[in-house]
């Protein structure tokens, strides 16, 4: 009997138990709906879109950060280029301008070295003594990849195989230009300096110069320094190069001090470099100058033929219109007797 009531007490406790549990489970029998699945989707889609929105932010704010280095570096090139002494531009009128290249001095030959801090400290230490400099400008630099030359300045791409350059440098006075050109023809950084005015660019003395034809594209003007330098002294060198790339046009000239140093460099053996053979002539004298125009050579041969109309025939030899002559009579006179085609047959 007292299993019997145990067993019941069991089974009342079980019901309960069940009476106050949570029910079935209504992950297993409920079903998804398509509903939940376009929500998920589009909930999916709206976090891809806000993500790939970052991105393309993130990568704009940083197109813009590299836009503004940029920038800035080009105008860092710009300023170093023309030198620390640097000022704000400003539009010169046609007086003022032509009263800044009155007082500037154009330098060629010039190490590339001096873009350098401590080269340009040099320069400008040479140049100062002659007076006070307003500033200085480095041109003619060869450039080691086709890139902006500002940029290529800036990160020194410079070319392996052009080691010289050309600058301006502008003074604060017009009597310092005369002054300074006394350094034309002295060495400096192992250089000779090509120094003028850059108002009135040194013309060629035809007479106490000589023309080079034939010359390698890469030769310097230092090379030329060195192969005519027992000819007399140099006044100086002068390599015509593309103003874009700076390569050599494979011509040039060297102006001596004495007339007498032309006839040495007719003379010289024509071979640089041991291998190449170039040309060395006299400098003739432009038209401009006083000089004489070249006379062509008269062409020797037949006169061209005259032609007309489309096909090209030759046009009929024009009619010849016959006079009086002179004929021998036997008495050894001459008689005039008219050959008119016209009265010999009234004549007839």
């Amino acid at each position: 009997m007292s299993g019997l009531v145990a067993a019941t007490n069991i089974d009342n406790h079980l019901d309960d138990l069940f009476k106050h549990s949570a029910g079935k489970s209504e992950i297993a029998v409920k079903p998804i709906l398509p509903q939940d699945l376009l929500a998920k989707a589009e909930k999916k889609r709206k976090n891809q879109e806000k993500k790939e929105g970052n991105r393309a932010f993130i990568g704009f704010q940083k197109a813009k950060e590299l836009l503004a280095q940029k920038r800035k570096a080009e105008q860092a090139a710009t300023e170093e280029e023309e030198g620390p002494e640097k000022k704000k531009k400003k539009v010169l009128t046609e007086e003022e301008k032509l009263e800044k290249e009155e007082r500037t001095v154009f330098i060629g030959n010039l190490s590339v070295a001096c873009i350098e801090k401590e080269g340009y400290r040099q320069l400008k230490s040479k140049f100062k003594e002659f007076g006070k400099i307003e500033s200085i400008r480095f041109r003619s630099i060869a450039f080691s990849q086709p890139m902006n030359r500002k940029a290529a300045f800036l990160a020194r791409k410079l070319h392996s195989d052009r080691d010289v350059l050309n600058a301006y440098i502008v003074y604060e006075k017009k009597e310092s230009v005369d002054k300074a050109l006394e350094l034309n023809g002295t060495i400096f950084m192992e250089k000779h300096l090509r120094v003028d005015a850059a108002t009135k660019s040194r013309q060629h003395d035809r007479k106490r110069s000589v023309f080079l034809g034939g010359l390698p594209f890469d030769i310097e003007e230092e090379e030329l320094w060195e192969f005519f330098k027992e000819c007399g002294d140099i006044e100086f060198v002068r390599t015509i190069r593309d103003p874009k790339t700076n390569v050599g046009k494979g011509f040039g000239y060297v102006q001596f001090k004495d007339r007498d140093s032309v006839e040495a460099a007719l003379n010289l053996e024509k071979k640089i470099r041991d291998k190449v053979k170039i040309r060395i002539q006299r400098c003739k004298v432009s038209v401009s100058e006083g000089g004489t125009p070249e006379k062509k050579p008269k062409k020797k041969g037949k006169k061209p033929v005259k032609t007309s109309g489309k096909a090209g025939k030759p046009l009929p030899n024009p009619k010849r219109h016959e006079g009086t002559r002179a004929t021998k009579d036997s008495g050894n006179k001459f008689k005039l007797i008219k050959t008119s085609k016209k009265r010999q047959g009234k004549k007839k």
